[in-house]
């Protein structure tokens, strides 16, 4: 294929482009990789720098001593397995059921979960049902359910399953299979793009958020990652929480490097997810972006 001087000028301008973007976007990250192995005094006295200065390990021993990390690292844990896990499984069986002609009810079922993409109920009673009526104060299920189906993601899913020969569907049940039997075993071996997709779009909410847990947790053993990083953000003195009181370690205030080793910890295991899915994720995308 022979491409020509224009081509060819565009192509070297984009990946020029896009590589000095992802060197900007990279660069944050790596002073905080830096600054999480300066000593304290040095980040006080001259900041963060891309190389560390007097090299030192002090924060991520004092932070792996904390039982408080450890104890929230289960809490986020738990919360994006399960989370992740209960909102793929009813997304994919309420999208399937949304994308099937034979159901007659589709129409309005379409409408109900349009509806919260234009309208929020606010805050206040979304508070009073969660904590008065549904009694889910300070448990994790708080945490879990209020993002267990996301509209958009559904309609994601929606434009892939109507993508599907419907040819396969009709075997199946010809051969005597109940609805639930050709969602299980035809629609879900064949949509793993879709749901490798979904299912990092729902991992990414849980892990990262913190204001349901904000809302509804009061007790510490309960906190998950995700929080304690923005008490900590807002509040220095949060920090001095994470260091054990027979750690035999002082630290100077503010306590940078256990924020910066604090932030490295929280963001590692969720950055390491995307190249398992990164060959599902872009098909997955377009695919149940743009239908045909």
């Amino acid at each position: 294929m022979n491409y020509s001087l224009r081509d060819r000028a565009f192509g070297i301008v984009s990946y020029v482009f896009i590589g000095v973007f992802a060197l900007l976007c990279f660069l944050p990250f790596w002073m905080m990789i830096s600054g999480s192995f300066t000593k304290e005094s040095e980040l006080i006295l001259n900041g963060y720098s891309l190389f560390p200065e007097s090299f030192s390990t002090t924060a991520y021993s004092v932070l792996l001593q904390s039982k408080l990390l450890w104890s929230s690292y289960v809490n986020t844990a738990l919360i994006t397995v399960v989370g992740t896990a209960l909102a793929l499984f009813i997304s994919a069986m309420l999208a399937y059921s949304l994308a099937n002609g034979r159901n007659t009810l589709r129409g309005g079922m379409l409408a109900f979960v349009y509806f919260p993409m234009l309208f929020y109920g606010g805050l206040i009673p979304f508070y009073i049902t969660v904590s008065k009526y549904l009694q889910l104060s300070n448990t994790l299920w708080a945490v879990i359910l209020p993002l267990v189906c996301q509209p958009f993601l559904v309609f994601l899913m929606v434009n892939f399953f109507r993508t599907l020969p419907k040819e396969l569907e009709e075997s199946a049940r010809i051969d005597g299979a109940h609805e639930f039997n050709v969602f299980i075993r035809i629609m879900i071996p064949i949509s793993k793009p879709i749901l490798a997709t979904v299912a990092l779009f729902y991992a990414l909410g849980y892990w990262n958020d913190w204001f349901m847990s904000l809302l509804f947790i009061d007790e510490e053993s309960k906190y998950p990652l995700q929080l304690i990083l923005r008490r900590m953000v807002s509040n220095l003195e949060a920090a001095k929480s994470l260091i054990p009181s027979n750690a035999g370690i002082s630290i100077e205030s503010p306590l940078l490097g256990v924020r910066m080793s604090t932030t490295i910890v929280t963001i590692g295991p969720i950055v390491l997810l995307y190249p398992l899915l990164q060959k599902y994720f872009v098909k997955g995308l377009t695919i149940g972006a743009v239908k045909g």
